[in-house]
């Protein structure tokens, strides 16, 4: 199967050869995609605009989303083969004026997560909503793009579940991962077939971001990517560096290695992000109960098992340790929610019961919404059709070099346990269908930046599922870029009002290409 840098090298020679042979045929274009023009229509009209919209707050945001597609080859080998139509979303900028500076493309992350989606919720400020068109879309085989469902997403966690401690499996324990595994593979490979899966990957989303860019009429691309989306903002501007305006690239995944590398590098991570927790409860609350690093686990272990055995409530929902740990998992993020968080996990390891109730219905609105509101619509709902886990499990395992042998998996979960004993060494075992998974079309491995303006590249110290050192990887390997760090917590920043100092900076770069002279620190 052919990756990277190497098919491109084919692309120019049989070009080559092509233009050769057209010489002096008039209107003849390279790409046979180029050219097109976005049927742009209003994406809700008002009664589901309102709906997607709950209380109504963002009625305005959601009524101005125009939808469209653009038309890509399945195989950008074989231009008069399949055909995919990739749903795209534009909020227009909310004047036209001298200062319009055409399209500014995003990618949310994942993969497998809906950029159409994503951009029913506001960001940025009124300098980037002036100046540019917010352009989303849903890469291949997500969402509206054919997205797809494949496999049993939960025979691996049963798997999990059933299963004794890493440290203490044996050949037999490891048999029901495996079987799992394999299942997932070969359904998916059944759904959508081999040919499909092995052009999933980001090679080929970095053509159709190509295309897209061409169909919104900029010469060059100005593009944020969060997370996943820094591995196809990289790739881009290394396939198409006289293409790339500007890059912001914020909260690094690994453009190279294995999914394990992968799973690994999010448990330190998370522990990283953990200890910095620790050590803020310690610093607001004056009983907190994670004083002392070498015994911070076992003190939340207990508050855990003791929800497990007698739940308490919020809004009369029972939580137990398991909904705790998802919540505070998820409030780990939002450097905001870290007062509450260590009021709380405080309360409940002292006991205080009329405490720890009232702020956990304040936790549960945090996280899941205030029970007595509109529930809001999803306006990308997943169906039996479309499973934003089987496009991530799809994009990672035709990215990355995996190891076919299912005990370097169990190895990693081994590690995994020891680097975070909080987390369960899940992501370790969601990369083992990789292992089975049908020949693709890989990553390069030498993405190294030349010819393109400088890019910018984000991370934040406390990054909970993506390290910090993979931002201060990948400016490095791309040479050209310069690395804006903030000392805080959160995975992904820019767009998000919570560092008026990275706002500022990545504002100026995107509006006035203007780039810091050095690398920049943002405080928390």
């Amino acid at each position: 199967m052919r990756t990277g840098k190497g098919r491109r090298m084919r692309y120019v020679g049989a070009w080559a050869l092509v233009l050769l042979l057209l010489a002096g045929c008039a209107g003849e274009t390279e790409n046979p995609f180029a050219g097109q023009t976005i049927d742009w229509s209003a994406c809700h009209g008002h009664e589901e605009a309102t709906q997607l919209t709950g209380t109504g707050t963002d009625l305005e945001w959601v009524e101005a989303l125009e939808c469209g597609t653009v038309t890509v080859p399945l195989d950008p080998d074989e231009p008069d083969g399949r055909t995919l139509e990739m749903a795209v979303v534009r909020h227009p900028a909310r004047e036209e004026t001298d200062e319009h500076r055409g399209s500014l493309v995003l990618n949310f992350g994942g993969p497998g997560v809906s950029g159409v989606s994503a951009l029913h919720t506001p960001r940025f400020d009124d300098r980037i909503l002036d100046a540019f068109d917010l352009v989303a879309f849903d890469p291949r085989g997500v969402g509206g793009s054919e997205g797809f469902a494949c496999g049993d997403r939960y025979a691996l966690l049963d798997a999990q579940q059933r299963a004794p401690h890493p440290r203490d499996m044996t050949r037999k324990d490891l048999a029901p991962f495996e079987k799992a595994a394999r299942a997932y593979a070969d359904s998916c490979a059944d759904v959508v077939g081999e040919d499909f899966l092995a052009l999933m990957g980001t090679v080929n989303v970095v053509e159709d971001l190509d295309i897209l860019r061409d169909a919104l009429g900029d010469d060059k691309l100005t593009f944020v990517g969060y997370s996943y989306g820094t591995r196809i903002g990289a790739l881009y501007a290394d396939t198409f560096p006289e293409r790339t305006r500007a890059m912001v690239l914020d909260a690094a995944v690994l453009t190279n290695g294995s999914g394990i590398d992968s799973a690994l590098g999010r448990a330190a991570a998370f522990r990283n992000t953990w200890h910095m927790f620790a050590d803020h409860c310690t610093a607001t609350v004056d009983d907190c109960p994670f004083t002392d690093p070498t015994t911070a686990n076992a003190h939340m272990k207990d508050i855990l098992d003791g929800l497990r055995k007698e739940p308490a409530t919020a809004h009369g929902v029972p939580v137990d340790g398991e909904l705790l740990f998802l919540m505070f998992g998820m409030e780990l993020y939002r450097e905001e929610s870290w007062d509450l968080l260590a009021a709380l996990l405080t309360a409940l390891d002292n006991g205080d019961t009329d405490t720890s109730e009232e702020l956990l219905d304040d936790l549960y609105e945090n996280t899941f919404g205030s029970p007595w509101e509109v529930e809001p619509v999803d306006p990308e709902p997943i169906t039996e059709h479309t499973d934003p886990q089987a496009a991530l499990t799809t994009v990672n395992c035709a990215d990355r070099r995996d190891s076919p042998d299912p005990w370097e998996y169990l190895d990693a979960a081994r590690i995994s346990e020891n680097l975070a004993p909080l987390l369960d060494p899940t992501a370790v075992w969601d990369q083992l269908p990789c292992a089975y998974w049908p020949k693709t079309e890989e990553m390069p491995e030498d993405i190294a930046v030349e010819g393109a303006p400088p890019l910018m590249v984000i991370g934040t110290v406390g990054d909970p599922t993506t390290p910090y050192a993979w931002s201060e990887e990948l400016a490095d390997q791309l040479g050209n870029a310069h690395l804006v760090t903030y000392e805080g917590a959160g995975h992904t920043l820019y767009g998000e009002g919570r560092s008026e100092c990275v706002e500022e900076i990545a504002n100026a770069y995107l509006l006035a290409e203007e780039m810091p002279e050095n690398d920049m620190l943002c405080p928390r």
